[in-house]
């Protein structure tokens, strides 16, 4: 509960130090009193409402259950970050004797900038989705998969696109579209309900059906996480619900276990674990149990959704050329420069996003294409990545 506690404090204050700075610097002083009552009222407000969502932490994963809760944070993030950027902006006006005008002025800017950011984060970038396009060169692949295209879709996060499924119409034709050989989902495909996948099947259909499909579970889509039940059957029931809609969306689901791809006379080993976490209540990946009669393939492809694991226990270690992994979402915020990219996961994971090689193994993490806790993009686009497979010249 420390992590909860923690986000409490920083949202308390989140709240209440800027309307103080305002309060003292610009209504103190103020012969009208309604002005500062109602001031007040809307701080309490606020620290109330801020009060509400952390009480209620577990359920803001789930927005198509609590969708007033997400509208809440978003509001509080769309007022209270901009009035901390200007109040920053001022105090250092203040603090330089008022000296320098412009300062105060670039406060105003960035209430604007930061409002504006927000509000096309929510309603536009959040739904632009992108193509990542990989080369990846691979020992020991076998002759006939020279150019095998897989395509990865990570993090669907479907509660995120419960009021606006039709957003991912473009996706699925836009993936078609890629002629892909083979199509793999690396976690996620909920937040926390099966009942998330309610009216999803049009969507999914629109996808080739000739084209395998593979999937592995992420941590959200296990019933335990974020989730407090009462009733260990219901729980049991939304868990095995969640594995069932992503077989009826016409994936192979893959449970700690492998699968080989046949084409022509070669044959390349796709392994799939299922989620790792440093929780031992959240972990369920078995690595021998998923690479099981797959030592006589020289060509391995693991699935697994968190890439934390990836230095430590896969790569140099298994023989395994390429992983491909999820969870991240490159923390839904980030910039992109040529090949200059930042964002605040990189604090968090050695691999967030995009393609990674250390000693000829390669691992792909995907941003994703939905959102978790507030439904926002700002800066790195939602992406599904097209990965081309190449043999390594020796």
């Amino acid at each position: 509960m420390h992590i909860y506690t923690e986000f409490l404090i920083f949202l308390v204050l989140l709240v209440i130090l800027p309307d103080l700075y305002l309060y003292n610097r610009f209504m103190r002083n103020r012969t009208n009193k309604s002005t500062s009552i109602l001031h007040a009222i809307i701080s309490v407000y606020s620290v109330t409402m801020s009060l509400t969502i952390m009480l209620n932490i577990n359920n803001v994963f789930s927005p198509e259950t609590n969708f007033r809760l997400i509208l809440l944070v978003t509001v509080l993030g769309l007022i209270y970050i901009p009035k901390l950027a200007f109040c920053t902006f001022d105090l250092i006006f203040f603090l330089t004797k008022k000296r320098w005008r412009s300062i105060q002025y670039c406060g105003y800017v960035a209430v604007i900038a930061f409002a504006l950011t927000i509000l096309h984060g929510i309603f536009i970038k959040r739904f632009d989705f992108k193509k990542g396009e990989y080369v990846v060169p691979m020992e020991n692949l076998p002759a006939a998969f020279e150019n095998y295209k897989i395509v990865q879709i990570s993090d669907l996060h479907l509660g995120t696109f419960s009021l606006s499924k039709e957003k991912l119409i473009p996706l699925m034709d836009s993936i078609n579209a890629q002629k892909p050989d083979l199509i793999v989902f690396t976690g996620d495909m909920v937040n926390s309900l099966a009942t998330e996948c309610n009216g999803w099947n049009e969507i999914f259909d629109r996808l080739d059906p000739q084209t395998p499909k593979l999937a592995i579970l992420g941590n959200h889509d296990y019933s335990t996480y974020y989730m407090n039940w009462e009733d260990e059957d219901v729980e049991f029931m939304n868990s095995m619900a969640i594995r069932q809609r992503i077989r009826d969306f016409g994936f192979d689901l893959l449970l700690n276990e492998s699968i080989t791809i046949p084409k022509g006379n070669d044959t390349i080993a796709i392994i799939g674990t299922e989620n790792w976490s440093k929780k031992k209540e959240y972990n369920y990946g078995d690595i021998p149990k998923s690479m099981k009669g797959t030592e006589r393939f020289p060509c391995k492809i693991m699935l697994t959704h968190d890439p934390s694991f990836w230095e430590d226990s896969i790569c140099g270690k298994l023989d395994i050329g390429l992983t491909l992994s999820g969870h991240t979402h490159a923390s839904q915020i980030g910039f992109e420069i040529g090949d200059f990219k930042w964002s605040p996961a990189k604090y968090r994971f050695e691999q967030y996003d995009g393609l990674t090689e250390k000693n000829g193994e390669y691992i792909l993490v995907s941003r994703g294409i939905g959102c978790v806790g507030v439904p926002v993009r700002i800066g790195l686009s939602p992406e599904y990545s097209v990965i081309t497979l190449k043999s390594k010249k020796q």
